[in-house]
């Protein structure tokens, strides 16, 4: 598990950059992306059918569609997906429900702002997902801005450490185990 989660910090950290680029998403739909995934994204606003990968009693992540400022909320107009998890690396609020998910989006959409993330392609599950929510959608051209602090390269070297700790303490135990076993053998 620590090999997976650190293996994942490594794989956004190697992504992009520290400092975001900002950009329009307009801009982003109509120009390719820079090879800096970490970006600040402005001119938005969230739609209405959000998308949950699984809905459970507590609230764990979902995608927002988002659409540029002044373009309708259509299939034609979506290509980009806010991806919120209740995780220690968000960058946005802990939401609790449904409701205090109501509640953020409306604030977003009164009082725009702009929200940094990390870009991403979308897994299939969620592109048909978010197919069967906007019917006529390009899942091809499908992105997601997942929503969470950029690691530093300190984080990412701590969780390498503490697995190499945790395989050395385990060869360790395996060795003194092994001893043991063998010299209980031995007796007689």
């Amino acid at each position: 598990m620590l090999f997976i989660l650190a293996s994942d910090e490594q794989s956004v950290l190697s992504s992009g950059l520290p400092r975001t680029d900002t950009i329009r998403l307009q801009d982003l739909i109509t120009k390719a992306p820079s090879k800096n995934k970490h970006v600040q994204l402005m001119d938005f606003y969230i739609g209405k059918q959000y998308i949950y990968a699984t809905k459970m009693v507590q609230f764990k992540e979902v995608y927002l569609p988002l659409f540029p400022n002044g373009e309708p909320e259509n299939a034609s107009n979506l290509h980009m997906l806010l991806w919120i998890r209740n995780h220690r690396n968000s960058n946005e609020r802990l939401i609790e429900n449904e409701q205090d998910l109501d509640r953020f989006v409306a604030d977003f959409n009164r009082s725009p702002r702009s929200m940094a993330g990390v870009l991403r392609k979308p897994i299939d599950r969620v592109r048909t997902l978010a197919a069967d929510a906007y019917p006529g959608l390009d899942r091809e051209s499908l992105q997601l801005l997942w929503a969470r602090d950029f690691p530093t390269q300190e984080s990412v070297n701590v969780l390498w450490s503490i697995l190499i700790f945790c395989l050395a303490a385990a060869a360790a135990c395996a060795v003194v185990y092994r001893r043991n076993a063998s010299s209980s053998a031995r007796r007689p």
